[in-house]
């Protein structure tokens, strides 16, 4: 069981992505929700650096690590669009 906080990581991280993109794509929002599922996803994120400091073998302790920056410019992307098209109405 040497890659223990790899697969954490990996399924930590993809509840808490669930959870959040669940909470928009539903009709039933709760800020607690929410907030429980960026906790989930940071507690995998916090286990992607533990297997990275570990130096675990795999590939799958890089996927918390990449969606972690991967995430926000996505959200940045989609509010700089979002920007772009309501300055041209």
């Amino acid at each position: 069981m040497k890659k223990r906080f790899s697969q954490y990581s990996l399924w930590l991280s993809l509840l808490g992505i669930v959870i959040g993109v669940g909470q928009y794509t539903t009709s039933v929002y709760s800020s607690n929700i929410l907030y429980i599922g960026v906790v989930v996803y940071l507690v995998g994120f916090t286990c992607g650096v533990i297997a990275f400091g570990k130096h675990e073998r795999g590939l799958i302790k890089y996927f918390s690590l990449t969606s972690f920056v991967v995430i926000p410019l996505l959200m940045m992307l989609g509010m700089l669009f979002f920007a772009m098209n309501f300055g041209e109405s």
